[in-house]
């Protein structure tokens, strides 16, 4: 199967929508949209709009009630702005797409789409980055066609993500004892990063072979069970590197690393920075 074209912008761009008094009756506004790889994107707080954030390369941090959580490439964040929301980049370089919008049924759909933490994987298949870039350079005058317009294309959007979470509900659905079992050592994982764990002692905890579990786990998160508890680390240890004195040996340790050449390698793999330089950063 071809995938399909990825498009994108000929530049980045911010555009803010001039919307005609008749436009107020329309399902969808868009408000403000862009293409930017700019260091960070705030959304103040108006509880009438709604933001779909599309993150195309880096990993973003994603703040929302001084609740951390980290983005990664082609995942799409969809939030209501009932407080201040701020993305930044948690990369050297990133790029994303961002649409702010509302109207009589933002929050109907909003409510269809979110999921629990707002946060949706995406694909190539699900060919949305046209949608968005149609969007970014449409010309926004107070024409009606124009924002009808742009209302069509939103609603492409907003479509194709509920066919992914469409896709991802069902998958849960079909097979709710191994998402269980795949739950559980999520939740195990959760609990003890910090010990010496590995492949072994976490299929031993679940009680299924090696090569089944891992064969399910994969097919579940789309990682491999050592990928994502590595990730995790990783991404526990931004939180240390963040907000505290920590050396970076400590950290290493604090969330299970054998030893800090192992968790330095494991940083820059999936960062492309090190500890020292992300702390910098951040």
């Amino acid at each position: 199967m071809k995938l399909p074209q990825k498009e994108y912008p000929p530049k980045y761009i911010h555009k803010s929508n001039l919307l005609p008094d008749k436009s107020a009756s329309l399902p969808f506004q868009v408000l403000q949209c862009g293409y930017s790889n700019e260091r960070e994107l705030k959304c103040n707080a108006n509880y009438s709009e709604f933001i779909i954030f599309y993150l195309l390369d880096g990993v973003a941090q994603y703040t929302k009630y001084k609740e951390v959580q980290y983005v990664h490439k082609e995942h799409i964040v969809i939030s209501n702005c009932n407080t201040r929301l701020r993305f930044s980049r948690a990369t050297p370089s990133w790029r994303y797409f961002y649409i702010i919008f509302s109207g009589s049924h933002a929050k109907l759909y909003y409510n269809m789409i979110r999921g629990k933490k707002g946060v949706i994987p995406v694909t190539p298949l699900h060919n949305i980055s046209v949608h968005f870039t149609a969007l970014c350079i449409s010309p926004y005058t107070k024409d009606l066609f124009t924002q009808m317009e742009a209302c069509y294309l939103l609603h492409q959007i907003i479509h194709e993500l509920l066919i992914v979470t469409h896709e991802i509900e069902e998958a849960r659905l079909l097979t709710p004892v191994q998402q269980t079992i795949v739950n559980m050592a999520l939740k195990y994982i959760d609990e003890h990063y910090k010990d010496d764990l590995s492949v072994d002692s976490i299929c031993q905890k679940v009680n299924f072979s090696k090569f089944y579990f891992c064969k399910l786990f994969k097919e579940h998160t789309g990682k491999t069970l050592y990928q994502y508890l590595t990730e995790y680390r990783v991404n526990k240890s931004k939180e240390f590197l963040t907000y505290s004195k920590l050396s970076i040996h400590a950290i290493a340790t604090e969330v299970g690393f054998k030893n800090t050449l192992t968790y330095s390698r494991s940083f820059k793999k999936l960062t492309d920075m090190t500890p020292s330089e992300y702390r910098e950063a951040f």
